[in-house]
């Protein structure tokens, strides 16, 4: 009756043992699996905000080259103004040289 007690808290001993072997390679794939996924997801964040920010960039260059469009027109727009009246003055300038010297 001894051995058997003694045989069956060794076997106990032993069950445990490899239960927290078990245990522990358990966790350590957890453990490997947790970081894992927050490595994969670290890259998404990563990858988006790329990707966000390269779409940030590109809407802003749009925006630039549509200003520069507008003040180009706004620009183009004044240069002709100023020119009709300064055609304008040239010619009453002209007709202004012309009677000048006409009158003399």
């Amino acid at each position: 009756m001894y051995l058997d007690t003694v045989k069956k808290v060794t076997d106990v001993e032993s069950e445990v043992e490899q239960q927290k072997t078990a245990a522990r390679a358990q966790v350590q794939q957890q453990l490997a699996d947790a970081e894992k996924a927050g490595k994969a997801l670290l890259e998404e964040a990563r990858r988006k905000a790329r990707s966000e920010s390269g779409a940030r960039l590109q809407e802003t260059e749009q925006q630039a080259a549509q200003r520069r469009e507008e003040t180009l027109r706004a620009a183009q727009e004044e240069q002709q103004t100023l020119r009709s009246m300064a055609e304008s003055r040239m010619a009453r300038a002209a007709e202004e040289i012309v009677r000048r010297v006409v009158d003399r």
